[in-house]
């Protein structure tokens, strides 16, 4: 990960019976997994995908914004790591 790089989970939820759709039009968009380690996981509870996006911001917003224009998606929650620089204490 490089210093300007961000480590951002982006939780979404998507309409129900769509998880194939809408993994189809992620990838076809290329709006995740074409980085070393980037990575999206099919999860139970209250959302249904966690996506991981680690590059620099401006590309990250820029996906979240495409990511947010599938008529797939319910809503989404974007949560962003602070610098883990502090971690040490």
């Amino acid at each position: 990960m490089g210093y300007q790089d961000s480590l951002v989970y982006i939780l979404v939820q998507i309409e129900p019976g769509k998880e194939k759709e809408f993994t189809d039009e992620m990838l076809s968009k290329r709006l995740f997994l074409d980085s070393k380690g980037e990575r999206i996981d099919f999860v139970h509870g209250s959302f249904d995908y966690v996506m991981i996006f680690r590059r620099p911001m401006k590309d990250i917003e820029a996906r979240i914004i495409a990511l947010r224009k599938s008529p797939f998606i319910r809503k989404t929650e974007t949560l962003i790591c602070f610098d883990r620089a502090w971690k040490e204490f």
